[in-house]
């Protein structure tokens, strides 16, 4: 049972590897995708077939053709091993890029509302400016005649208008900020939907690295352990095989032999009284 896990296994990594060296290459060379893709699934095939028998006629092969195969299989796994890093690499840069106008748009309206929100303040206390100064003139009215409390009139009249003036710049203010937020929301919705990379972000900077660096290694990570399991699989399964044919072939001769054995008996038994009476005589 363990055997076609092994098997199972194999198939699936395997299989997988080749999608995304195929999908890797053939964007490579998108002009001509689907030869490509042609191309590249018939050489994973021929280097899975080429291990395998290497691994059951090692001994059965010639010098020549072991070493052509032996190169050709380490080719092949470098090969797809650069369309695997070349697929992943595309689909990081895609989804980065995607990200990266996200955050270039939030970054932008966060300078807005910041600025919005400065302005808001700068407007505020000038209206607490002009309260105070108008207090201040109110104060003196009393103790002043009719004509010289005119212009004073006059100034109180005029804060009191800059104060109105002020107070509808601030509500249409407030409602550009209130958008802003709405906006900086909506962002950080669209860009967990375009793909977050939160994760190789918090790495980046727990290391003091760029999350260039992260993706890097990250991808070889990956593609230093794809292909060459899917290949180490591949013979295991081999291996498992020719073992349980290796065990089953004893059993197999002595059900031959068997039948041998009975026959030589019998003969021996037939033969042997002709030859006691020869003897006596």
């Amino acid at each position: 049972m363990f055997k076609y896990l092994v098997g199972l296994v194999a198939l699936i990594v395997a299989a997988c590897a080749a999608f995304f060296s195929v999908q890797g290459l053939a964007s490579l060379y998108a002009g001509q995708f689907l030869a490509v893709c042609v191309m590249a699934s018939s050489l994973e095939i021929g280097k899975l077939v080429a291990a395998s028998y290497l691994h059951r006629f090692w001994n059965k092969t010639s010098s020549l053709l072991k070493v052509y195969l032996v190169c050709a299989v380490i080719i092949l796994m470098g090969i797809t091993s650069m369309g695997i890093y070349g697929f992943l690499s595309s689909a990081y840069e895609k989804n980065y890029s995607k990200v990266e106008l996200v955050e270039s748009k939030e970054e932008s309206v966060l300078s807005k509302k910041e600025f919005l929100e400065k302005e808001i303040t700068s407007l505020n206390q000038r209206i607490a400016t002009l309260n105070l100064a108008r207090t201040e003139q109110e104060k003196r009215l009393p103790n002043m005649s009719s004509k010289s409390a005119k212009p004073i009139y006059e100034d109180i009249a005029r804060s009191g208008e800059e104060i109105n003036n002020l107070r509808e710049r601030i509500n249409d203010l407030s409602q550009q900020l209130l958008s802003s937020s709405d906006e900086i929301v909506n962002l950080k919705t669209e860009k967990k939907l375009n793909g977050d990379i939160g994760t190789l972000q918090f790495v980046a900077s727990s290391f003091n690295i760029t999350i260039e660096t992260v993706v890097k290694w990250f991808t070889l990570a990956i593609v230093l352990v794809f292909d060459p399991l899917a290949v180490s699989l591949t013979l295991a399964y081999n291996n498992m095989t020719s073992s349980d044919k290796i065990v089953s072939e004893p059993e197999e001769e002595e059900e031959i032999q068997e039948p041998i054995k009975q026959i030589l008996v019998k003969r021996t038994e037939y033969l042997e009284p002709a030859g006691e009476s020869k003897y006596r005589a």
